[in-house]
């Protein structure tokens, strides 16, 4: 049986839309950086970079293309709370990251923590997803 995707297989392609294009955003910091740290030989900012990279770019990359291939998604209020989580998380933590590794202060650590946390909860979402959403793996 052919499915046809709905209203909410848009939404979530939207979603993966944004995803990629801040992942693209991402790249280019990460790069611009590196290019920085290896011209002046300064290497200590090399966790932020790293994170950049990986967070900001490779799975805010990695959900956006999930979003675009898995078109069918059962549990959507989780998705779209994984999308949102992934965009502020992904999109702040290694921000925060940069922030606190210049300027070590109660704040920074706070905005650091609470970064981590809500890219962490976009990460148990996504592994909820995958494991538990009985349309993203059904066959059509």
């Amino acid at each position: 049986m052919l499915r046809i995707a709905g209203k909410g297989s848009e939404k979530m392609q939207h979603y993966g839309k944004w995803l990629i294009r801040i992942a693209a955003v991402y790249a280019l910091i990460g790069a611009m950086i590196g290019s920085d740290l290896a011209g002046r030989k300064d290497y200590t900012m090399v966790p932020g970079h790293a994170h950049i990279l990986v967070v900001g770019w490779l799975s805010l990359f990695a959900y956006g293309i999930f979003y675009h291939i898995f078109k069918e998604i059962g549990m959507k209020r989780t998705a779209k709370l994984q999308a949102w989580s992934s965009l502020i998380g992904g999109g702040l933590m290694p921000l925060s990251m940069l922030i606190y590794y210049k300027i070590e202060n109660t704040f920074t650590t706070l905005l650091f923590i609470v970064t981590a946390s809500v890219l962490l909860l976009a990460i148990i979402l996504f592994a909820v997803l995958v494991f538990f959403d009985k349309k993203i793996f059904a066959r059509s």
